[in-house]
């Protein structure tokens, strides 16, 4: 792991105190990239899977609604996408769905 510039947790400290929601978007698998999230100070609460291991009866869902933070590998991310395109095209998904 490569490690964070020193300088890093004070630009999101900046960032957040200016109202500016930070995002990050790496190649790490998502237990690196929450360690790092949290080291720079993007992540500062409980993520899903903190949640989820804490409390192995709480649902995906529920863990989502009361997360602070969410990390999701790109493999994720590209499936959602590439099913909402097939919905899309099946004439399936409509713009109430996506709003919801």
């Amino acid at each position: 792991m490569d490690p964070p510039k020193d300088s890093v947790p004070e630009a999101i400290r900046k960032c957040h105190s200016a109202g500016i929601k930070v995002i990050m978007v790496t190649g790490d698998q998502p237990p690196t990239a929450a360690s790092i999230a949290k080291k720079i100070g993007i992540i500062t609460g409980k993520t899903v899977d903190d949640l989820m291991e804490e409390n192995p009866e709480l649902t995906e869902e529920e863990a989502f609604k009361k997360a602070d933070a969410i990390v999701i590998h790109g493999d994720k991310i590209a499936k959602a996408v590439k099913l909402e395109e097939e919905l899309e095209a099946e004439g399936k998904l409509t713009e109430e769905m996506r709003d919801a």
